[in-house]
């Protein structure tokens, strides 16, 4: 039985109130790896060698974490203006509600989509990182052979990071990230404010021109690559994608999840429920396994991979 490879993942968290560590998406990945298991073990693979596709084998993550990027200046910019340490700060209801709304709309005005700004470009440096170590551990599977199949998970703002790093490499020219040797099969966004760049130059723009108004995305790999929008309808913050023309027409999936639990599932805290979702989990743990399934089976792929891919497109445009 021949060699199998390894999928890559990454993922690329959002805005947030308070830093995180590098474990912020240990849930999810714990959920993605359960799920994957459950849908592989039950996939006709006669042709792959027993254990072989396992997810502690046959899946590899790699979570990048930029927070210190804009954490750091704004804890200075709230001691600058207001010259009380942190601390002080939390024992203000006042303080505590201007921390939180510096830490959620100073990433956004930091990074500002813009190659010169350093803040964006400090933040994909982070990309960079994640992705550099991603590509090298893919250099060393058994029978490699062309760029490793690439999923990138973008949370909220880190979706639009995500976009925005993929455009910068590639140009909508191909899904390949050649620096990286890696290739992008999967977009996955979560809880993602895309569409809300449709606003961005659009001066006294109706629905027709806010429908037309954003470009063509970032392009992934033709044979079986999906582009997913998941998100959480009582989630404010989170848009479909399909109404907008250029994501439609390069087979955007808008699909409905509940990320939030009992006391956040109805309110704008279910921005913050991806990440220990067991339904987000489900439909990416069951796309990486027929994805690997597919590369490592060609018994598996010449028989029931496009049937596959089918049936669970199917499930999701029923949600």
């Amino acid at each position: 039985m021949a060699a199998t490879r390894s999928l890559n993942v990454l993922i690329v968290h959002g805005i947030g109130a308070r830093p995180r560590t590098r474990t912020y998406a240990r849930p999810l990945e714990i959920g993605i790896r359960r799920a994957f298991d459950h849908v592989v073990s039950r996939l006709p693979l006669p042709d792959v060698a027993p254990g072989a596709a396992r997810s502690d084998r046959a899946l590899r993550f790699e979570a990048v974490c930029w927070d210190p990027v804009t954490q750091t200046p704004q804890d200075a910019l709230l001691l600058v203006l207001f010259g009380k340490p942190w601390l002080l700060q939390r024992l203000s209801v006042t303080g505590r509600l201007r921390r939180q709304i510096v830490s959620l709309v100073g990433d956004v005005i930091a990074y500002e989509a813009e190659p010169e700004n350093p803040v964006y470009r400090a933040i994909h440096a982070k990309v960079t990182r994640g992705l550099d170590a991603l590509g090298a551990a893919s250099a060393g599977d058994n029978g490699a052979d062309g760029d490793a199949p690439l999923t990138i998970i973008g949370h909220s703002l880190g979706s639009v990071i995500a976009s925005d790093y993929v455009w910068d490499q590639t140009h909508g020219q191909t899904h390949r990230l050649a620096a990286h040797g890696l290739a992008l099969v999967n977009m996955v966004l979560l809880g993602s404010p895309m569409a809300l760049y449709a606003l961005r130059g659009n001066a006294g723009g109706g629905s027709e021109s806010i429908r037309d108004s954003l470009s063509s995305p970032v392009l992934i790999d033709p044979d079986g690559g999906w582009w997913l929008n998941l998100y959480d309808r009582q989630d404010a913050l989170a848009c479909p994608l399909e109404p907008v023309d250029a994501y439609r027409q390069a087979g955007v999936i808008d699909c409905p999840v509940r990320a939030g639990n009992w006391l956040t599932g109805w309110n704008l805290g279910s921005h913050t429920g991806y990440w220990a979702c067991r339904g987000v989990a489900t439909i990416i743990g069951s796309k990486l396994a027929i994805d690997w399934a597919r590369a490592n089976s060609p018994h598996f792929a010449g028989q029931y991979g496009a049937r596959a891919l089918d049936a669970l497109r199917a499930q999701l445009q029923r949600r």
